[in-house]
């Protein structure tokens, strides 16, 4: 479910922004907010979105996502290498 406003959605939110901040991302948190409740982003005309972080954006969705799914399942390394190839 996409409900805005709720723990799932600032959790992930904050995750995807983070991480991708983390490896350099010049994204901005209303910008990856943006990006998961429309799909799109607005920018201003001074500003450029690298195509690959905008990618990296939406794979961070997907792998938040799967980490919820496989919470509960014990850790192995190709999950783990799995996780990396979000």
């Amino acid at each position: 479910m996409n409900l805005s406003c709720n723990l799932y959605h600032k959790t992930q939110l904050d995750f995807v922004y983070n991480i991708n901040h983390i490896e350099g991302s010049t994204i901005t948190s209303d910008e990856t907010a943006s990006l998961y409740d429309t799909r799109t982003t607005l920018i201003s005309s001074d500003k450029v979105i690298v195509l690959k972080d905008t990618t990296e954006t939406k794979n961070h969705f997907t792998l938040f996502k799967y980490m919820l799914d496989t919470i509960d399942d014990k850790l192995f390394e190709d999950m783990i290498k799995k996780f990396y190839l979000f």
